[in-house]
């Protein structure tokens, strides 16, 4: 059962949360505009309206970003408002601990990071495409140049000269068929390429080569047009260029798996696990902070400055640690693991601390 104490923290935590997430998207929302002005500008007449359509899709991603920093400077100013009021004093004159008052915190923040969770895993994934195309559209070459593509499940391989991701066409195209043992079976060559959904594509001006055991077994075959099937879709020719937060995990899984060589992939993919536990990681270094120092509990302005701190210092060692990743310097999984690890034994001693 919920005590009329819990209540009465969240009644305090919650709105907190929920201003702090308009705040700091609206800030969001204000610099990435200036950043594209000038795109928008490019629009005219349809500015507001491309405007208006691509940051109701990129809405969810900004919610993802921004929701660990959100969860602590609403703790810090939820709690900082009950020390300034001598609250949290009454509540430890009644015997209770710092760690049973900040758990309601911990208990709303674990439930909101579950949700953030399904939003990251499959809201973002959902809505990727149409991003990315209103993206492109807007402010983006809508061209990818030199595309290698593979179909694993049907022994292709693909190689694009260029792709438009607006119109979903392909230009220059050569596709290799492969059977057992990876022996040539046949190559097709076209013109150009349009997608037309269920897993086909539409081929012009197509010339055709089997072979047998390796050797060209003649004629050559000329088709005008060509109904393609492959499970080579129009979001994995631009899945190299996407950016990592648009991929689901399982995507990022799966990408590492295809690309064993690439360490992007699973320094992404092991980066990802540690999402959940971000937005609590930050609570338990962040709060020992403001009710662990009688300066930071009652200055508003040094307490929320001592939370951007730490914040920023969880994404200067991320940053870092992700690069040395990706670069191959260190291995995919400490990498992704070695930010989180560190700040929880950081929050554990601190919290250790501010108990004695």
């Amino acid at each position: 059962m919920i005590s009329r104490l819990d209540k009465y923290i969240l009644f305090n935590y919650i709105p907190a949360l929920f201003v702090c997430a308009f705040v700091l998207i609206g800030v969001y929302l204000v610099v990435d505009l200036f950043q594209k002005f000038d795109d928008l500008l490019a629009l005219g007449d349809q500015a507001l309206f491309m405007a208006f359509n691509y940051y109701a899709l990129f809405l969810p991603v900004m919610i993802a970003k921004l929701f660990p920093p959100i969860v602590l400077i609403a703790a810090g100013f939820s709690l900082i408002r009950l020390a300034k009021s001598n609250e949290i004093m009454a509540m430890q004159a009644a015997g209770l601990s710092l760690y049973r008052i900040l758990l309601p915190i911990f208990v709303v923040a674990t439930l909101f990071s579950f949700m953030a969770l399904a939003n990251q895993e499959l809201v973002i994934p959902a809505l990727a495409d149409k991003l990315e195309r209103t993206r492109t559209i807007t402010f983006d070459e809508s061209e990818i140049k030199d595309i290698f593509v593979e179909d694993q499940d049907n022994g292709l391989v693909l190689r694009v000269a260029r792709y438009d991701i607006v119109d979903e066409t392909m230009k220059g195209i050569f596709i290799l068929g492969m059977g057992r043992e990876e022996k040539k079976v046949f190559t097709l060559s076209a013109k150009e390429g349009k997608w037309v959904g269920k897993n086909t594509w539409y081929l012009s001006d197509v010339t055709r080569h089997d072979y047998y055991e390796r050797n060209w077994v003649p004629p050559v075959i000329i088709e005008k047009g060509l109904f393609f099937k492959t499970n080579v879709r129009p979001e994995d020719m631009r899945r190299e260029e996407r950016d990592p937060t648009l991929i689901s995990m399982m995507g990022l899984l799966d990408l590492s798996q295809k690309q064993p060589e690439d360490p992007k992939y699973p320094v992404f993919f092991y980066s990802r696990m540690t999402y959940p536990f971000v937005s609590l990681v930050f609570l338990l270094l962040g709060t020992p902070f403001i009710l662990g120092f009688e300066t930071l509990r009652r200055n508003l302005f040094l307490g929320i400055s001592a939370i951007l701190c730490v914040i920023g210092a969880f994404f200067v060692v991320t940053v870092f640690c992700t690069n040395l990743g990706v670069t191959g310097y260190l291995h995919p999984i400490l990498a992704g693991w070695t930010p989180l690890l560190l700040f929880i034994l950081g929050g554990l001693l601190l919290f250790d601390w501010m108990g004695a």
